[in-house]
C-alpha cells in the first residue's frame, strides 16, 4: 500500500528548495478503458512544482543550454497562461521547450493530464482534443518502435475521446487498429467494452478490471 511521505525537491531552473508529499511505493490493481490506473494510491502521481514558476522539478540537472531554453519558457506567454492547465500538460509543455519530448513522452504527458481534470468538461474536451492530434501525428513513428503498446495506448485516447462526448472520433479510431493489432484477449474485451459504450452514447468512465 502507498504511505504519505514528505519529500524535498529542488527546482531545476533558480534552484529553489521545497518540499510536496508523495509515496515511495504504491500497487496497481488495473486500468480503467481509457488507462486511469486503480490501485493503493491516488492516480496520476502528484508533480513536484517550483512554488516560485511552476517549472516541475521533475528533470535532473539542467544543461546550460536547457535552463536557457527553461527560463525564457518561463517568462513567456505561454507559460503565464499554462498556469491556469494542470501539472502534467505543463510538464509536457516544459520537455517540448527542452528538446527532451518523444512520442511517447508527450501521449503519455498529454493522457494523465486528461486524467487530472475530470469533472471540468471543458477542459477535459479540449485535452481531449489535443491528446488525439498529438496521436494522429505520431502514431506511424510509434508502430514500429512498439506495435502492441501502441494498439494500447489507441484504445486508452479513443476512451478519452468517447468520455470527452466525441462517440465519432473514437470510434474511427478503433476502425484503424482493429485490422492491424496483435491478437489479445483482454484487449478484445476493451475494444468491445468500448465499443459498446459508443454505441449506447455512454461518456463514463469504465473499470473492466474491477
Amino acid at each position: 500500500m502507498g504511505m504519505l511521505m514528505e519529500f524535498k525537491a529542488t527546482c531545476p531552473v533558480d534552484g529553489t528548495t521545497f518540499t510536496y508529499m508523495s509515496t515511495p511505493s504504491y500497487s496497481v490493481f488495473g486500468r480503467a478503458l481509457d488507462g486511469l490506473p486503480h490501485g493503493s494510491w491516488i492516480f496520476p502521481l502528484r508533480l513536484p512544482q517550483c512554488p516560485a514558476c511552476r517549472f516541475p522539478a521533475t528533470f535532473r540537472d539542467l544543461e546550460p543550454a536547457e535552463r536557457t531554453r527553461a527560463q525564457a519558457l518561463i517568462a513567456s506567454e505561454a507559460w503565464t497562461e499554462a498556469g491556469e492547465e494542470t501539472p502534467y500538460w505543463r510538464l509536457n509543455l516544459a520537455e517540448v521547450a527542452l528538446g527532451r519530448a518523444t512520442g511517447w513522452t508527450r501521449i503519455d504527458r498529454l493522457l494523465q493530464a486528461t486524467w487530472e481534470c475530470y469533472g471540468d468538461p471543458a477542459r477535459y474536451g479540449r485535452y481531449a482534443a489535443q491528446l488525439g492530434q498529438a496521436m494522429d501525428e505520431i502514431a506511424a513513428d510509434l508502430k514500429p518502435e512498439k506495435a502492441e503498446a501502441c494498439v494500447v495506448h489507441q484504445v486508452f485516447v479513443a476512451n478519452v475521446e468517447r468520455q470527452a462526448g466525441d462517440f465519432k472520433r473514437a470510434a474511427a479510431r478503433l476502425d484503424q487498429i482493429d485490422a492491424a493489432r496483435a491478437v489479445d484477449a483482454g484487449m478484445d474485451e476493451r475494444i468491445a467494452l468500448t465499443r459498446g459504450l459508443i454505441a449506447n452514447g455512454s461518456r463514463r468512465q469504465q473499470f473492466p478490471d474491477r
